[in-house]
Parts: structure tokens; C-alpha cells; sequence
């Protein structure tokens, strides 16, 4: 599978490119996915630069001073690779809805029939299934079979927030599919908090991939039990410890965090 792998990711991102032949409008969903490319990457790498000037000067740098430069130009390139596959993706509702289908988007209460107490536990309840999707999609990436799919993103050791979404177009595809359910109109996703969603997700792994810790940050994101900078740094240095991506509320149960598996290693010593 390692030699196979390139040419699958490849495989991957054509045949995604090409399903837009398929689109009831393929100039539309074409014009999309453009839009939707310039709307991810403008304000990514954006983000992602002005946290990078932050983090390389910053004293608190969690795996010390670096010892070479960081290969910014390969993340750059991982994460827009992964930018063009979600825009191919997402350009699928976003085409529908464009040309008048109905789709799974609501902007109001009312189209969603719930309360907002409502739509805060369907929204919670939504992250909560994705922490857990993506917990086990990321075991899964470290099994034999699948780590040449992955192992891209491990080729950042000490990662900068330009890697933050440096990864395959299998893994995009395996991490970004749901946005594909907005496609189904009975799939209701209330738009300003599912989009607030995506954006705090997006915010928060450039934090992940910072290299830094924020004493603030640390202190609050473990109480809201989200991932922090500080945790997931160690899976980067340590790739069998700290899978979650959301969450360590996964790691913590299935004991894969890197203070279960030294207990683990103790006790099989003694």
C-alpha cells in the first residue's frame, strides 16, 4: 500500500473533480467549488501565516527552539491540496442550492422547526458524533493497512499552523464527508451554528498545530474537554499516544493517551 498510496490520493482527487459532471449544472458546481476554494484558503493561510509569525518568535514553544527551519512550503502545500477537496465537496450543496433545491440548509428557527434550546443540543449532540467519527477514523489511519494515507501529515514532526490541514485526499475525504449530507434535504443543519461550528474547528486546529501553549488556552479547553496545542503536539512526537481530534475524552477512555500507555509500559515491566 505505500507505493499505491500517492497514486490512490491522486485517483481520489480526480474522481472528485470529475463528479461534478454529474452536478444537475456542472458550470455552476464548477463555479462553486471555485468560490468555495477562495473563501477556505484566502482566510486559512491568512490566519494561518499571522499565527505563524506569532508562534515562531513565541518563548513558549513546546518542543523547544527549532533546530532546522520548518517546512512551511510542503504544509502550505498539504493543506491547500486539502482546501481544493473539500471546496469539491462542499460545491456539491452549495451548487443545489444555488439553483433553487432543496437542500439540507436552514437559516431560521422556523425552517428547522425547533427552539434555539433545541438547536443547541442538536448542535452538541453533532459534535459529539463527529469527535467520536474522527477518533476512530484517526486509529484507523495508524493501522498498517492505512497509515501511508496518513503519513503525510506525520511528516511534520513539530508542526507550524500551516499543517494543520495538511493531509491526503483519502484522509479529506474520510474527515469532510458529512458535508455532503447537507446535499439531503431531511438532514436539517441549522446554518449559524453549524457554520460557527466549522469555523471553531477550523480556529482550533491552527491552535493544535501552533507548537506553542497558551496558558489561557490550556487552562480553559481541557474544561470545555476540547483537544489543546499541548495535548495534541505529543501525538506529532509520539504517534501511537493523543489521537483525538476534537476531544481527549476518547483517549481518556480508551486509555491510548500518553500517560495511560507509560502506566501501561511500567506495569509490563514490573
Amino acid at each position: 500500500m505505500q507505493k499505491a498510496a500517492p497514486y490512490i490520493d491522486g485517483l481520489v482527487v480526480l474522481t472528485v473533480l470529475a463528479s461534478g459532471l454529474l452536478h444537475p449544472d456542472p458550470m455552476v458546481y464548477y463555479e462553486s467549488a471555485a468560490i468555495l476554494f477562495a473563501w477556505i484558503a484566502i482566510p486559512l493561510f491568512a490566519f494561518a501565516y499571522v499565527a505563524y509569525l506569532y508562534t515562531e518568535k513565541h518563548s513558549n514553544r513546546i518542543q523547544g527552539a527549532r533546530k532546522k527551519a520548518a517546512p512551511v512550503a510542503k504544509e502550505a502545500y498539504g493543506t491547500a491540496r486539502a482546501a481544493f477537496v473539500v471546496s469539491l465537496m462542499a460545491a456539491w450543496p452549495m451548487g443545489l442550492y444555488k439553483l433553487g433545491y432543496p437542500t439540507g440548509l436552514a437559516w431560521t428557527l422556523e425552517e428547522m422547526g425547533l427552539t434555539w434550546w433545541m438547536a443547541l443540543i442538536q448542535i452538541y449532540l453533532g459534535i459529539v458524533v463527529i469527535d467520536a467519527w474522527t477518533y476512530w477514523k484517526h486509529r484507523l489511519l495508524h493501522t498498517k493497512l492505512l497509515f501511508p494515507f496518513h503519513k503525510h501529515h506525520h511528516s511534520f514532526r513539530d508542526p507550524t499552523p500551516f499543517a494543520g490541514f495538511a493531509v491526503g485526499p483519502v484522509e479529506t475525504i474520510l474527515t469532510f464527508w458529512p458535508l455532503l449530507l447537507i446535499c439531503i434535504p431531511e438532514a436539517k443543519h441549522f446554518a449559524p451554528l453549524y457554520f460557527t461550528a466549522i469555523v471553531s474547528f477550523v480556529l482550533l486546529n491552527l491552535y493544535l498545530h501552533s507548537g506553542i501553549y497558551s496558558k489561557v488556552l490550556e487552562a480553559v479547553l481541557p474544561k470545555l474537554l476540547l483537544n489543546s496545542s499541548a495535548w495534541h503536539n505529543v501525538h506529532h512526537s509520539d504517534v501511537n499516544a493523543n489521537f483525538g481530534e476534537v476531544s481527549f475524552v476518547w483517549d481518556k477512555w480508551c486509555k491510548t493517551s500518553r500517560e495511560d500507555l507509560k502506566r501501561k509500559k511500567e506495569a509490563a515491566i514490573n
